[in-house]
């Protein structure tokens, strides 16, 4: 039977539809088989028929002329579900250019869906001489699409067996078919975007992970005490980890500030990689401004560095960029073997309902994990995340290394860092100044601590005081720097190099928000912080001091407080967290460095105590996949 033309049919304009079918399977195959992914016989049948409904007429006429419209997922997936017998399969093509669902929604859809309307669209798909390719590679000798496609007896039978059962709800916990199904859209979707915008095999490379670099930039390193402390640090920490880390998991690396464990924790990285004969390494960083100052130190360790975020393709000149090259800029791929990336990107892989999002999933099998700073994931969202990271290591192979000074209660895994590292001496003391005060008022009290003689960093929690505070500054005659997301990449390094060389030469003064909680290797004599969790205020202190100079810096925490007396930091941070710190510093109003472990630890063990747990793990375990539950709220920083 030959119900459409022996003319050619189209994927895409210029593109035999048989050809892209065959090809995406193919290339789905190929980066399976390069992450050590199976892929099922029925993945592989849904992977070549996932867009086998573009050979409907007016499918057709839409590539020629650019008009009409036609869903052509839809039908592709009703020929999987009645070939795979699979509704997982059916689900990753049926939603391969939207979005997941739930999985109440996509039972009821194909419970209610329209046998008849559905035939009558599968009996108008063309059958043409490249459509016998595609049968072939199914192992069948067919003469139309309808023989892929049964009678509505066997239809309803189709439903019975897979839907119904699927729907029925028997099992407590979907998450080994959530894993399956994001890992399915990622190779599908990858697969299917770079056919049709390249074409060809995609080429990967493991991390090249000889130590030269690594010699040579720890060669050019300054000498002296604190670096001599840090060097000791460094290499007791690679021992430990050569000991330890030897199959993956879920690791931490908790080193105090200023303890230089970027390097550390790169180094941990690039030999564990080595070691697990790793796919690639990721360092996942919280804020843009970090994955700036840090991708510029991996590229010195390693090579083929993919620095990965929302600003990072802006300068890109796209008639000079080859097909691939866009194609990952465009998707934000991630194809290199060394990625530094934002936690929000990360948490878009992992997460997000869309599929454009969940391409590079698959790129987190076998890898390497740095997730550099990760209190600044959301209290709420702790215990989903951490036993996220205990399924895909323990099913994908992947290695976590969670690296931070204020190590969170998210994972329960193998500690990196030698026993008991502390900084050799005590850099600063932090004080709570228990009486709220405007922007105004503090800024008259910073002026009785000395800022007008001393380097100072104030750190507020919008954008909006900040500049209320850098005019304070302003009007009492010094010349403040700013620092916020407002700010553009190009003026924020500037502004970092500025203060870097300004530094034990000119009083400074930066007035920044929160963008400069972590890894920011700038040193102040005297840091005023407004209210926020203790953890934030405890890595803003990090910057007091920093290089240990003689005597104490000191860090003032206080409740700013708006022209209604309302605390800034509601407007930003979750009640529970504030009340929980008020209530420790109340218990310590004046302390020093040496005695925030134990407070934060006391913190943590409180904030999981009162926090509402969310939604995260149990959308996973209990089929809510298209609910989408956010890094942080919109927060004005």
């Amino acid at each position: 039977m030959n119900n459409g033309s022996n003319g050619k049919v189209e994927s895409h304009p210029g593109k035999p539809l048989e050809q892209h079918l065959l090809a995406t399977r193919d290339l789905a195959a190929q980066i399976a088989a390069t992450f050590a992914l199976p892929l099922t016989q029925s993945e592989m049948e849904a992977i070549l028929l996932h867009d086998a409904g573009k050979a409907h007429p007016t499918f057709q006429k839409r590539l020629a002329t650019g008009h009409g419209k036609f869903g052509h997922a839809e039908p592709s997936a009703a020929l999987v579900l009645n070939e795979t017998r699979d509704l997982l399969c059916a689900e990753a093509v049926r939603r391969h250019h939207s979005h997941l669902q739930d999985v109440a929604e996509f039972v009821k859809f194909w419970g209610e869906w329209e046998y008849e309307e559905g035939h009558q669209v599968i009996k108008k798909l063309k059958w043409w001489p490249g459509a016998l390719q595609v049968a072939a590679a199914l192992g069948r000798e067919s003469e139309a699409w309808l023989d892929f496609f049964p009678d509505e007896t066997g239809w309803e039978d189709l439903l019975t067996q897979v839907v119904d059962t699927y729907g029925l709800g028997d099992r407590p916990d979907l998450s080994e078919d959530w894993l399956r199904l994001r890992l399915l859209c990622s190779l599908l979707v990858t697969a299917d975007r770079y056919d049709a915008a390249v074409g060809g095999a995609l080429e990967y490379h493991r991390p090249d992970t000889d130590d030269t670099r690594l010699k040579d930039y720890i060669a050019g390193l300054s000498k002296g005490f604190l670096s001599d402390w840090r060097e000791h640090v460094r290499e007791e920490a690679v021992a430990r980890a050569r000991r330890v880390l030897d199959r993956p998991g879920v690791y931490t690396l908790t080193l105090p500030t200023g303890a230089g464990k970027t390097l550390a924790g790169l180094q941990i990285a690039m030999e564990a990689a080595a070691r697990l004969d790793a796919s690639g390494i990721i360092y996942v960083l919280p804020f843009v401004s970090l994955v700036e100052q840090n991708a510029g130190i991996a590229e010195k360790l390693l090579q083929n560095v993919r620095e990965d975020h929302y600003l990072a393709y802006t300068a890109s000149e796209g008639e000079e960029m080859s097909p691939q090259e866009r194609f990952i800029e465009f998707f934000r791929y991630w194809q290199e073997p060394v990625v530094v990336t934002t936690m929000a990107k990360l948490w878009e892989v992992l997460y997000s309902p869309k599929v454009n999002d969940a391409m590079s999933f698959h790129r987190l099998s076998r890898a390497v994990v740095i997730l550099d700073e990760p209190q600044a994931i959301p209290a709420r969202c702790w215990e989903g995340f951490g036993k996220t990271l205990d399924l895909l290591s323990s099913r994908l192979g992947t290695t976590f290394i969670l690296m931070t000074a204020t190590q969170p209660e998210l994972a329960h895994g193998p500690e990196l860092a030698p026993e008991q590292v502390k900084f050799p001496k005590v850099r600063h003391e932090l004080h709570w100044i228990k009486q709220p005060m405007s922007v105004e008022e503090a800024a008259a009290f910073l002026e009785t601590q000395g800022v007008l003689e001393k380097d100072s960093l104030i750190v507020m929690n919008t954008r909006q005081s900040a500049l209320a505070m850098w005019w304070q500054m302003k009007r009492r005659g010094l010349q403040p720097y700013f620092l916020s997301r407002w700010v553009t990449p190009e003026d924020r390094a500037r502004t970092m190099q500025e203060l870097k060389e300004k530094e034990r030469r000119e009083v400074r003064c930066l007035v920044a928000t929160q963008v400069v909680e972590a890894g920011i290797d700038l040193d102040f004599d005297l840091v005023l912080r407004d209210l926020g969790p203790l953890d934030s205020i405890i890595q803003v202190a990090g910057r007091c001091n920093r290089n240990a100079r003689p005597g104490k810096g000191q860090v003032f925490i206080t409740k700013l407080v708006d022209e209604r007396r309302h605390s800034l930091a509601s407007y930003v941070y979750d009640g529970t967290l504030l009340n929980q710190t008020e209530l420790l510093l109340n218990d310590h109003a004046d302390f020093d460095e040496e005695a925030c472990p134990a407070i934060v630890r006391a913190y943590y063990r409180n904030v999981r105590a009162a926090i509402e747990e969310s939604t995260l793990w149990a959308n996973i375990t209990r089929g809510k996949w298209g609910e989408y539950v956010p890094l942080f709220e919109e927060m004005a920083r």
